[in-house]
């Protein structure tokens, strides 16, 4: 059978079954070993029977609820292939707008080690981005070992200053000694209904925030007046799209003489909330 027609059918499929169509071309990709590029030169060519079959293998998987990107290894973001497993959350694109912004707000600016600290490590996406666009040392923290593993793995793949620590949130960092502060903490409701792709193949550790999806922002918050320096730069959060207003009212509560905002991503929800000191870049 033509590859045209096999990736034809399997769309269908996936549409019907109320799956992404997109899926079927990062599956045959992966069959294939060819980027976008050489699965749409190869469309008219015939796809070998064990070809067929493994792609039909995976096709199945995913049918049946497991993420595409558990079946081919890895998750792209911010331009890097980010190894990925079931012991860590699956980046998502919404969170290289926050990328954006603290690459934006700290570019040319130089920190020590320590100072720059991400909370809530999983595949190392935004620890890795973060030291490999800024040219920084990056600390960052996971309760999760087997997150920390993933972590490392892509590390060592794709580089990036970064030193790894165990624990809860910001226990393991020393009083007064970080100056920004970044985290993409778990923040799903516990009552919210996720797909299934969603609810029974990533770690829960790194979904729900408790009742409210607040229970993280409030202890990143409360425990941060100990570890930031007097002259914190930042503190970045990616929030849910309601989250806003409730994560803005803390951090002013905390710091009200600096600078606090939310901003909103490509599709005008809320997705950042920021405490940004500027006169200390003066």
């Amino acid at each position: 059978m033509r590859i045209a027609k096999r990736l034809n059918q399997a769309q269908t499929m996936l549409v019907t079954a109320g799956r992404e169509s997109s899926s079927a071309e990062w599956l045959l990709m992966h069959v294939l070993q060819v980027d976008r590029t050489g699965l749409l030169v190869r469309l008219s060519d015939e796809l070998e029977p064990e070809q067929d079959l493994l792609f039909s293998e995976y096709l199945l998987a995913h049918l049946n609820g497991v993420p595409v990107q558990h079946l081919i290894g890895y998750q792209p973001f911010y331009g890097r292939d980010f190894r990925v497993s079931p012991a860590v959350l699956i980046p998502r694109p919404e969170t290289e707008e926050l990328i954006e912004f603290v690459t934006g707000r700290l570019q040319g600016e130089a920190f020590q080690p320590g100072e720059i600290v991400d909370i809530g490590t999983g595949s190392g996406a935004i620890c890795l981005t973060l030291a490999l666009e800024l040219g920084q040392p990056v600390t960052t923290v996971d309760i999760s070992a087997d997150a920390i593993v993933v972590a490392k793995e892509n590390q060592q793949r794709l580089g990036g200053d970064v030193t790894f620590l165990e624990g809860d949130l910001l226990a393991p960092l020393a009083d007064q000694s970080v100056r920004v502060l970044v985290s993409n903490p778990p923040y799903i409701e516990e009552d919210e209904l996720l797909s299934d792709v969603v609810f029974d193949h990533e770690p829960h550790l790194a979904l729900f925030g408790g009742k409210d999806g607040l229970v993280f922002y409030r202890r990143l918050i409360e425990d941060s007046i100990r570890v930031l320096r007097d002259d914190f730069r930042l503190i970045a959060f990616e929030i849910g799209h309601n989250q806003g207003q409730e994560v803005q009212m803390m951090l002013k509560k905390r710091y009200p003489t600096v600078e606090t905002g939310i901003l909103k991503d490509i599709n005008g929800k809320d997705r950042i909330v920021y405490a940004e000191r500027k006169d200390c870049t003066e």
